[in-house]
């Protein structure tokens, strides 16, 4: 496939029937349950277990709610435009220190092999990376990357924030990215701000 819709998708250039059209949507929402469930699981009890940061997220929610900015229920463009500390605890809890996915497509060594760091990979080997470690890197998320600290995604200067947000592994990147991506943001920025 290489169209980005399933409505336009193909397979080597024949467009998808209904039912292969209907199957892509069943994956794209069963793989999306487990994980974006645990997402807001984890988010929650990083709030629930930092009452600072529930305080926090609640009056800012409050306060835009008290100025007319929210609906009922919470769109999703008015937690991207009006909730950032909302955003980085989702970020901060649900994504980076406890990623519902810690290992994503494996790619696999082209011929030759290949140098990761220091270590030499022989041709024909699986290999992947773990969001996990790299979601924890001090060079990336500064001298307490296992702390819950949302305030790093608020604080950061335009640089520093692409460099963490280049080091989020959660949904993959490049061509191989989660599909589902967009649609577990949306989730995630629609419930939690409503149940926080």
């Amino acid at each position: 496939m290489r169209s980005s819709s399933a409505l336009e998708a193909t397979i080597d250039g024949v467009p998808l029937t209904p039912a292969q059209k209907h199957a892509q949507v069943l994956v794209m929402i069963q793989a999306g349950a487990d994980t974006t469930g645990t997402a807001l699981g984890n988010t929650l009890n990083f709030l629930l277990t930092h009452p600072s940061c529930l305080a926090k997220a609640r009056a800012e929610i409050e306060k835009a709610d008290s100025a007319g900015l929210l609906s009922a229920p919470i769109q999703f463009k008015q937690t991207q435009k009006y909730l950032p500390y909302m955003i980085a605890c989702i970020k901060e809890g649900g994504l980076r220190l406890r990623p519902p996915v810690t290992n994503l497509l494996t790619r696999v060594v082209g011929p030759g092999g290949a140098k990761v760091g220091s270590v030499y990979v022989p041709e024909g080997f699986e290999i992947t990376t773990n969001a996990y470690v790299v979601q924890r890197d001090p060079e990336l998320f500064g001298p307490d990357p296992e702390t819950f600290r949302p305030e790093r995604w608020i604080e950061a200067d335009e640089k520093r924030l692409a460099e963490m947000e280049s080091g989020m592994f959660v949904f993959g990147t490049g061509s191989r990215m989660c599909i589902g991506k967009n649609i577990a943001l949306f989730e995630l920025y629609k419930l939690l701000p409503e149940v926080s």
